[in-house]
C-alpha cells in the first residue's frame, strides 16, 4: 500500500463510494522577482487514472488549483467482492504514485 495515496471504499446506496486521498504539495511554484530571494519550482499533480480489474474507468487531469493534499471521491456502481481498484497518479515532474484496493465487503452481524 501507498504512503502517498490512500484509498477508501464504502457502500453509498446502490453504488459504492471510492474515495482517494493523495499526500501532495500541489504548489504552483513561484518564478521569484527582484524581490525574492528565490524561485521555487512548480510541483502539482498532473493526472490521475482508476482501474477496475484492470479496465480503464476514469481518466482525468488536475493542476496546480487544487489544494494541497487533495481528496477525491467517486461514484461506481460496477464494483462487486473481490474486485480490485487501482489508483495511479503522476505529477509534472513525471512521478507516478500508486495504489490499489481489493473490496471485500463486512460479514453481516448473525450470518
Amino acid at each position: 500500500m501507498s504512503d502517498i495515496i490512500k484509498l477508501a471504499l464504502r457502500p453509498n446506496g446502490e453504488a459504492m463510494e471510492l474515495q482517494v486521498q493523495v499526500r501532495h504539495p500541489m504548489d504552483a511554484g513561484d518564478p521569484g522577482t527582484e524581490k525574492s530571494v528565490k524561485a521555487r519550482a512548480a510541483n502539482f499533480l498532473k493526472t490521475i487514472a482508476i482501474q477496475l480489474n484492470e479496465k480503464l474507468l476514469v481518466e482525468g487531469q488536475m493542476g496546480p488549483g487544487m489544494a494541497k493534499d487533495p481528496v477525491l471521491r467517486f461514484s461506481l456502481r460496477a464494483v462487486k467482492a473481490g474486485d480490485k481498484l487501482s489508483v495511479v497518479c503522476t505529477d509534472n515532474k513525471d512521478k507516478a504514485f500508486e495504489a490499489e484496493i481489493v473490496y471485500q465487503p463486512e460479514a453481516r452481524k448473525g450470518q
